[in-house]
């Protein structure tokens, strides 16, 4: 059998819109722009047979949030502004089911604790919490119990046109379930 093969690389511009049509597809993922997913720096992919099968960002949140502090200043008690989300997280339908997801979790996972960023995580997905609960994060239930820094992330991240017209149009879609929130802090 074929190895599935992980690297960090961005993506290409023909990943990139295979990546966005999926995430359109799914209710469970808002999803970035084209003009994001060209840009992010992190991106874990994974490849079988040479074949694209799918792939997650690492974020680090920047120096300031949208709100012009710096995650340092909002947020003392956990580790300041040495944040990363794990986000994105996509594996394409006719290679689920192969261990690809756990595959990508845990290389982004990894690199970012090799990195000692502490991890931030959400996810409706089913498969995903799993993992999730399956690994060395504190899992949190209710967004208002999760540290400041990252509420302000999520809500500046949220405030988008693309994610916004996103939201509404997914809003008629099935969800899968209620989210969890996943964190890990460097020691």
């Amino acid at each position: 059998m074929t190895q599935v093969k992980i690297i960090k690389a961005k993506f290409t511009r023909t990943e990139v819109k295979i990546v966005q049509k999926e995430i359109r597809k799914s209710p469970d993922i808002t999803g970035y722009s084209l003009r994001e997913l060209l840009v992010f720096k992190n991106i874990f992919k994974a490849y079988l047979g040479g074949e694209f099968t799918g792939g997650c960002i690492g974020f680090d949140f920047p120096p300031r949030l949208p709100s012009g502090l710096r995650p340092a200043e909002t947020d003392g008690e956990t580790g300041g502004g040495n944040w990363t989300e794990l986000s994105g997280f996509l594996v394409l339908p006719k290679f689920r089911g192969q261990g690809i997801g756990k595959l990508l979790y845990k290389f982004a996972y990894d690199e970012a604790v090799n990195r000692r960023r502490n991890i931030y995580i959400v996810s409706r997905n089913p498969a995903m919490q799993k993992i999730m609960r399956g690994s060395n994060l504190t899992i949190i239930t209710k967004f208002r119990q999760l540290p400041q820094v990252i509420r302000l992330h999520s809500l500046g991240f949220a405030i988008s046109w693309y994610r916004l017209f996103e939201a509404i149009r997914k809003s008629v879609m099935k969800k899968s379930g209620g989210f969890i929130f996943g964190i890990r802090l460097t020691t």
